[in-house]
């Protein structure tokens, strides 16, 4: 009854067999083909992807700490720089000040000196006219004295006309 395709010890027909077997073939390859090709096809970019976003975000993270250390050394240069530049106005107002302060010192004692000589000058000048106005006064009481002799309230009123001639001038 089965034939040539059955099996004699386990009367199981062989064509069929031969029939799943080669079907179960051919829808391995197909299967092969159509979605454990792609499919592992897929999941290898996946996987690259993966590798290359973890790569590539370690070379980020790298970068970011060279960045890092980067800007922290010039942080650290510009506040260095920042320093200097600070210290140098400071030692330049210093003697700039120091400057000023030397001109005005000169200046006062310029100005000082110049009072004193203005002041010795005047003082002569006074004491030159007084003489010469005593000097004149004398010579004109001693003459008016010679034309005449005078009583003690001639001499007193000849003085205060004396005075007032003086004040009037």
């Amino acid at each position: 009854m089965f034939g040539l395709t059955t099996l004699a010890a386990g009367k199981l027909p062989l064509g069929n067999m031969l029939f799943i077997i080669i079907s179960f073939l051919v829808l391995m390859y197909i299967l092969k083909l159509v979605a454990y090709g792609p499919l592992t096809k897929v999941l290898d970019e996946r996987a690259d992807k993966i590798s290359n976003d973890i790569d590539g975000a370690e070379t980020a993270r790298q970068e970011a700490e060279e960045l890092s250390a980067q800007r922290q050394s010039e942080l650290a240069n510009t506040r260095q720089e920042a320093t200097k530049v600070v210290a140098d106005a400071k030692i330049s107002a210093q003697k700039q000040s120091d400057s000023l302060i030397a001109v005005a010192s000169q200046r006062a004692t310029s100005i000082s000196q110049q009072a004193q000589t203005d002041a010795e000058k005047l003082k002569e000048d006074a004491i030159y006219n007084a003489k010469n106005d005593v000097a004149s006064l004398s010579v004109a009481i001693a003459s008016k004295l010679m034309q005449k002799e005078l009583s003690l309230n001639d001499q007193q009123a000849l003085i205060d006309a004396y005075i007032s001639d003086l004040e009037t001038k």
